[in-house]
C-alpha cells in the first residue's frame, strides 16, 4: 500500500481525531497541515464536494471525515484486538459526540474568538503549513472573519446556545462516568474515548495534545472552562491523554 497521507488544520479537533488514531494504528503515514482556502482547493483536486478535514489519501483510496478515517483504519489493521471499534456502543457514542459535543465545541470557541479576538486564532492556522501557505493566510486574514462568521453562524447568541448544548452534553458524559468505567465503551480504549477526548480538547487544552501549546482561549471561554475543569469528564479527558497520547 501506498503511504497514506493525511491532510489536517493544526486547530481542528475532528482533524486530532483523525491524526490519534492514525498514530495508534501502527499504519505508516504522512502528516499534512494545510492552510484555510488551500484545503478547498485540494478537496476539489481529489474528487471531494465537501471541502471539510480530516481528508486520508491511500493510493486510490480518498476518504474525507475522522470517522470514516476510523473506518479505513479498522479495514487496514489485521489484528481484531487493536480495533478501535469493539462494539457498536463506541460507534453510537462516537456518532453523538460528533453530531453535538464536536460541533459545538467548535460554534462556541469560535463564536467569541473570531468575533471578539480573531487575531489569537490567526497562528493555529499558520501552524505547520509550508511558508507560501502563511503567507497566504497573511494576505486574505483581513477578510477570514467575516467569511467564518456568516458561513459557520458564529455570534454571541450562538456563544451561549452552544454553552447550554454543551452543558447537556457534559452531563451525559459524566453520567456514563459515574460507575467508574475507565472506558465510555467496553473495556479497552475505542473510538468512543478519541472522540471525547479530542472534541473536549479545545476546552481542556491537555499538555499531551500536539498543536495545542500554542491555542489561546478567548477570555469567556477560558473562565468556562475553570468551571467546568471540575466535572470528571474534564479529568477523564486529561487521564486519556496521559495514558494514550
Amino acid at each position: 500500500m501506498k503511504q497514506p497521507t493525511l491532510y489536517v488544520f493544526a486547530i481542528s479537533h475532528y482533524c486530532e481525531k483523525a491524526r490519534w488514531a492514525m498514530d495508534r494504528s501502527g499504519i505508516d503515514y504522512k502528516l499534512k497541515f494545510i492552510a484555510p482556502g488551500v484545503h478547498a482547493q485540494k478537496a476539489t483536486k481529489l474528487g471531494l464536494k465537501s471541502s471539510s478535514v480530516p481528508i486520508l489519501t491511500a493510493g486510490e483510496d480518498v476518504i474525507q471525515g475522522s470517522s470514516e478515517i476510523i473506518d479505513w483504519i479498522d479495514r487496514h489493521i489485521p489484528q481484531s484486538s487493536s480495533t478501535l471499534t469493539p462494539s457498536n456502543d463506541s460507534k453510537a457514542i462516537e456518532s453523538r459526540l460528533d453530531e453535538k459535543t464536536g460541533v459545538h465545541v467548535r460554534r462556541y470557541y469560535y463564536s467569541e474568538a473570531m468575533v471578539d479576538c480573531p487575531e489569537t486564532v490567526k497562528p493555529m492556522f499558520k501552524k505547520g503549513v509550508p511558508f507560501v501557505q502563511k503567507l497566504l493566510v497573511d494576505s486574505i486574514w483581513s477578510k477570514v472573519p467575516t467569511m467564518m462568521i456568516k458561513g459557520m453562524d458564529l455570534g454571541p447568541e450562538q456563544h451561549l446556545q452552544s454553552k447550554a448544548i454543551l452543558d447537556v452534553e457534559m452531563d451525559w458524559l459524566d453520567g456514563l462516568l459515574a460507575d467508574g468505567r475507565p472506558f465510555l465503551a467496553g473495556d479497552q480504549l475505542s473510538r468512543a474515548d478519541l472522540a471525547a477526548a479530542s472534541l473536549l480538547a479545545p476546552l481542556v487544552v491537555p499538555d499531551e495534545h500536539p498543536t495545542y501549546d500554542t491555542l489561546i482561549l478567548p477570555p469567556r471561554v477560558a473562565a468556562d472552562a475553570i468551571i467546568w475543569a471540575e466535572r470528571p469528564v474534564f479529568n477523564w479527558v486529561k487521564s486519556i491523554y496521559q495514558q494514550y497520547r
